[in-house]
């Protein structure tokens, strides 16, 4: 069945989807589908069905006042015959075969001719889009039943020509299949509202993960690039309190407070820049090519702040360095950097050791710190330094696994702490 106008919500309809992201799930720079809005019918289903109640009754009983001996009893019997012939259409939506069943009843009686064509249109458009088989089913029975039961009428083409013409198609068999046209048409329109909708709330969804997902990733950068050079910068001025008599211990510890907080400063910019802009262009592949040994000048810049932070922290490396991908050498910055941050919260004086093994196919961190041995080690001792949050480990992970790695974190036996990361060569 073909319909010669397209309503515009259709369209929408269809535009909509065409603008549906595809199946990687991204929504950056793609429009949201919208629900159509289908069109209001002109009157209320209410005053809709009235009135053709009430066109139905006013018929019938025009009809039988003028021919008050058409029907099985007296002419007062045949008006009300056709007045409770059109009461039915009032259920025609609920129940379209009730209706239908009085409407052949009053035809057969010949009370009211008036609402067959009206209950046939309620059969096709509120039966048919649930069942076309109690639909067709009825126009059988429609047939069988205002067929013309007089053996004479059968011996003159023309009279059965213009029986079946006008009581059984115009009648019966055209309004069905008007109802059947306008309620297929209807049940279309609302599974396109009802997928519209469906993908308006999948795609609403998808963009809320993103949100969230967009939000974790920017606590943790703004985590690892915050807590460990404030961490350094608050162990330094902690200190400048118990060397404030010798000053040039106070000008050595005063300038590794400044350089801890242009390098946060520094960082904090790059992260920025990245959130804003993107990675960077193609133009700038050539120089972010991975360099060996890139992974091994990093920790070493960790170490020596945090030494120069009173930190005892050794630094072994195994193997051949190897070129590390982005994302690898940045995750294994952050498992140092994080690893030290955490000694000066929870350990600090602690002796640590860094350990940097290149395998074949990927390389392994670990960080491994002995028991506390710096004042305000013990709870004993009054609020702790540094304050902990509890998501720098889980931020940790996520980075890992991200990567394409794995990590184990867990107490030592002496009471100390460790954290072991294997991380691939390439980021997956």
């Amino acid at each position: 069945m073909t319909m010669t106008r397209r309503p515009h919500h259709l369209w929408n309809t269809l535009r909509g989807w065409a603008l549906l992201p595809s199946g990687d799930g991204g929504t950056a720079d793609r429009p949201v589908a919208t629900a159509p809005v289908p069109r209001k019918p002109v009157l209320p289903a209410r005053v809709t069905d009235l009135l053709l109640a009430g066109a139905a009754l006013l018929l019938a009983v025009v009809t039988s006042v003028q021919n008050p001996h058409l029907g099985p009893g007296a002419p007062w019997v045949n008006l009300l015959l056709a007045v409770a012939s059109a009461l039915p259409l009032l259920a025609r939506r609920r129940a379209p075969e009730a209706a239908l069943a009085v409407a052949l009843l009053a035809k057969v009686l010949q009370v009211s001719a008036f609402a067959t064509p009206i209950a046939y249109y309620a059969e096709g458009a509120y039966r048919g889009p649930h069942s076309r088989r109690a639909v067709w089913a009825s126009a059988g029975i429609g047939f069988v039943v205002v067929a013309p039961w007089d053996a004479g009428a059968w011996s003159s083409p023309r009279t059965v020509a213009l029986w079946f013409s006008v009581n059984y198609v115009f009648s019966c068999l055209v309004p069905m299949l008007l109802g059947l046209y306008v309620g297929q048409r209807r049940a279309v329109v609302a599974g396109l509202v009802e997928r519209a909708e469906r993908a308006e709330r999948e795609q609403r969804l998808v963009a809320e993960a993103a949100r969230e997902q967009e939000r974790r990733r920017i606590a943790g950068e703004m985590h690892d690039v915050v807590s460990h050079q404030v961490s350094l910068i608050v162990v330094h001025a902690n200190a400048l309190s118990a060397v404030a008599h010798d000053p040039a211990v106070t000008s050595a510890a005063a300038e590794i407070i400044q350089n801890a907080g242009r390098r946060a400063l520094t960082e904090l910019r790059e992260m920025l820049g990245l959130l804003r802009n993107g990675p960077a262009g193609d133009a700038g592949d050539d120089d972010q090519r991975p360099v060996p040994g890139a992974a091994v000048d990093r920790i070493n810049e960790l170490a020596d702040g945090s030494r120069a932070a009173g930190l005892p922290v050794t630094v072994l490396v195994e193997g051949a360095p190897q070129p590390l991908a982005e994302p690898v050498e940045r995750a294994a910055h952050r498992v140092v950097q994080e690893a030290l941050t955490n000694v000066h919260k929870h350990a600090p004086g602690a002796t640590t050791r860094i350990r940097l093994a290149y395998e074949r196919d990927g390389v392994r961190v670990g960080v491994v710190n002995g028991p506390a041995e710096g004042p305000g080690a013990d709870p004993a001792d009054g609020e702790p330094l540094l304050p902990s949050g509890g998501h720098g480990l889980i931020g940790l992970a996520e980075r890992v696994r991200l990567a394409g790695g794995t990590i184990e974190s867990g107490p030592t036996g002496d009471g100390g702490f460790r954290i072991d990361a294997a991380l691939p060569t390439a980021a997956v």
